[in-house]
């Protein structure tokens, strides 16, 4: 008898011992909820109050210019007759672009001077376009100065120039959120355009993040670039060819809809093309240099890709199109159908999915969106 009330009392011990246990986790669950839910309470009175005192986005006029030095035109002795300054040259048939130095570009001895340009925007309408021939790099348009700064540091050593060009908020994350709700008419009171002169060497680095992002570089002379564009519209184009081909370019999208067009006028040695979540088009039309030899990797994952590759390049027969979850329409590799000229350029092509689908379309248009 002894024993059996022994066991109740032991059962109901355990009992009462996970009931215990449960109540200390849900007590502490919900301290957690209750501290969570303060701290963003006391987030959202602070951000008000901030809101308050910087008052409603005002837009002033941006209108900012850098020099980027001289622009001495070699002698013409010095000019290879096959070479002209403003005409973009072609390597040789069978040249891999990525061989080439930059120094080797054709027309690289245009200028002494090298710049590295960083452009680092966000939350508004940019757009970044080729200025005249001798002109210096500009920004002009509006942006909102009571909640963002316009910021350009500069520093100059014997390598040459290196720009930054950036738009700093001024406030908080969450004090700009309520101020874009506040005035949902004027949610994007920046409207930046930056123009790049064609006729200096520049190695170009791009970040834009939230918002409209229109980048057109055709006709530049670059020695190196990176895009970043991320949640929002975006495009980037080559209506024309480049002035030097490039070594290598690499192009981040994610989260959004976004254009990439006449990659073929980027002359580029390898091509990086890297795309998330969203909507994207990527096109390979353009003047590709005839023998040249090029790589191009395109990584997608969690959204729809639509590659374009014109009829007039020769894909080699070790690119690949791998699909791990989605599906794939069109024919990578279709020579049969779209036979080339012996001195075609080579495209070899890795495209890997990981999550979403992949049409492969052959285009015989000439334009550099491949329509």
């Amino acid at each position: 008898m002894r024993e059996l009330f022994s066991g109740e009392e032991a059962t109901m011990g355990r009992a009462k011992g996970g009931r215990s246990k449960l109540m200390s986790i849900a007590i502490g669950c919900l301290s957690i909820i209750f501290l969570i839910v303060g701290i963003a309470g006391i987030l959202v009175v602070w951000a008000g109050l901030s809101y308050r005192s910087l008052g409603a986005p005002t837009s002033d006029t941006a209108d900012l210019s850098i020099a980027v030095g001289d622009r001495a035109a070699p002698p013409a002795s010095e000019v290879s007759p096959s070479v002209a300054i403003n005409p973009v040259a072609t390597p040789p048939a069978g040249t891999a672009l990525a061989t080439l130095s930059p120094s080797e570009f054709p027309g690289a001895n245009r200028s002494p001077v090298a710049v590295r340009l960083n452009i680092s925007f966000s939350e508004g309408n940019f757009e970044i376009v080729p200025g005249p021939p001798g002109s210096d790099i500009t920004v002009e348009g509006s942006y909102a100065t009571n909640y963002y700064e316009l910021v350009e540091e500069r520093v100059e050593d014997e390598n040459g120039m290196e720009v930054s060009l950036r738009l700093k908020p001024k406030a908080g994350w969450f004090t700009r959120m309520i101020a874009g709700l506040n005035h949902f008419d004027h949610n994007h009171p920046n409207d930046l355009t930056v123009r790049i002169p064609p006729d200096i060497p520049i190695d170009l680095n791009i970040q834009m993040d939230a918002g409209q992002s229109r980048v057109e570089l055709g006709g530049l002379t670059l020695t190196d670039l990176d895009v970043d564009l991320s949640k929002g519209d975006f495009k980037l184009s080559f209506n024309k060819p480049l002035a030097a081909p490039l070594p290598r370019m690499a192009v981040s999208m994610q989260m959004g809809d976004g254009r990439v067009s006449g990659l073929g006028n980027a002359r580029a040695g390898e091509i990086v093309v890297d795309t998330g979540m969203g909507g994207f088009r990527v096109s390979l039309n353009g003047d590709w240099p005839a023998g040249s030899d090029s790589k191009v990797t395109i990584d997608h994952s969690m959204g729809d890709l639509t590659l374009i590759i014109p009829t007039d390049v020769r894909i080699a027969e070790d690119s690949s199109n791998m699909v791990i979850l989605g599906g794939s329409m069109g024919r990578l590799k279709d020579d049969k159908n779209f036979p080339v000229a012996a001195n075609a350029a080579t495209l070899h092509l890795d495209v890997n999915t990981s999550m979403g689908g992949v049409t492969v379309r052959r285009s015989h248009s000439s334009s550099a969106d491949g329509r």
